[in-house]
C-alpha cells in the first residue's frame, strides 16, 4: 500500500485501487488554491501508478461544497479575472475527465457547485441516500462552470438540467438516480462497501476494455449513428486481438466460464 502526504487531501493506492479523499471537512471539503494544486498532483501520481481504478470521496459529512469563497487567493493577477478558474480549477478537472482508468465518485453527502462537476466528471457515481446535489451559481450571481452546463444536459436532458441550474434547488440523491444522473444510491452505512465492491470489479476486469469504452462514449456524444458504428468497428478490431478477449474466448471454449462472445 502506498500513501502520499498532502495537507488538503489523502491519496492511498492499495491493491490496484487509488483513493483520493478530499480532506477539508471543516469547510465541507471546499476547494482552495492549495487543494486544487494538490488535487492535480494527486491525479498525476495516480496516472503514473499501476492503479487500475480511482475512487474520489470526501471526508466528514460532505463530498464537496464547491469553491471556498472565503479562502485567500494569493498571487493572482487582478487584471486576469479568468486566472483562478483557468489555471487552478480546469487542469485537474480535465485530467480527471480524461483518465484512461475507470473512476468512481463516492458521494457521501452534500455535493455542490464545482464539487458536483467533480463527481459528474467520474465514470460512475454512487451516492449515499442522504446525499444531495446542488447547482448554487444562480443564487450568488454566477453561472455554472467546469463542465456543468455540458454535463447536466447530456445526463438529464434540457428541461431538467435547465431547472437545476436556473432554480438552484437541491436534488436529492434518490431523484438523481431516478433521473439517470448517477449510477445508484445506497444506504449511508453501505456506501463504502458498495464503492469498494465496484472498484474491485473494475480493477479485476479486462485491462484495455474500460479505456476503449470510455473513448467510445466520449465520441458518441458528438458522433452521428453512422460515425459511431464506424468507431465501434475500429475499436472492436483492436479488442478482438487483445489478450483479454483471447483469454475469454479460450475459457468459453473450454467451458471454464460463462463468457458470451461472438
Amino acid at each position: 500500500m502506498t500513501t502520499t502526504p498532502y495537507e488538503t487531501l489523502r491519496l492511498r493506492i492499495d491493491d490496484g485501487i487509488a483513493t483520493i479523499t478530499l480532506a477539508r471537512p471543516e469547510s465541507l471539503n471546499a476547494f482552495t488554491q492549495q487543494s486544487l494544486v494538490e488535487l492535480r498532483s494527486a491525479l498525476k501520481a495516480v496516472i503514473a501508478s499501476p492503479a487500475r481504478c480511482l475512487v474520489l470521496t470526501g471526508e466528514g459529512r460532505a463530498f464537496s461544497s464547491g469553491a471556498d469563497l472565503a479562502a485567500p487567493r494569493d498571487g493572482l493577477d487582478e487584471n486576469d479575472p479568468d486566472e483562478f478558474l483557468r489555471d487552478y480549477f480546469v487542469p485537474p478537472f480535465r485530467m480527471l475527465a480524461g483518465m484512461e482508468i475507470p473512476t468512481i465518485a463516492a458521494v457521501n453527502g452534500p455535493c455542490a457547485g464545482s464539487g458536483m462537476s467533480l463527481a459528474l466528471s467520474c465514470d460512475i457515481v454512487i451516492a449515499s441516500e442522504s446525499a444531495f446535489f446542488l447547482q448554487p451559481f444562480v443564487s450568488i450571481g454566477l453561472v455554472p462552470d467546469l463542465g456543468s452546463s455540458w454535463l447536466l444536459p447530456q445526463a438529464l436532458g434540457r428541461a431538467r438540467a435547465t431547472g437545476l441550474m436556473l432554480l438552484g434547488e437541491k436534488l436529492p440523491a434518490a431523484d438523481a438516480a431516478a433521473w439517470g444522473m448517477i449510477w445508484k444510491t445506497v444506504p449511508p452505512d453501505q456506501l463504502e462497501h458498495a464503492v469498494l465492491e465496484t472498484a474491485r470489479k473494475l480493477k479485476d476486469g479486462p485491462s484495455r476494455g474500460p479505456a476503449m469504452i470510455k473513448q467510445l462514449i466520449a465520441r458518441g456524444l458528438r458522433n452521428g449513428l453512422a460515425e459511431q458504428m464506424q468507431a465501434e468497428l475500429e475499436f472492436q478490431r483492436v479488442a478482438l486481438r487483445s489478450a483479454d478477449h483471447i483469454e475469454a474466448r479460450a475459457a468459453f471454449k473450454e467451458k471454464r466460464a460463462p463468457v458470451f462472445v461472438r
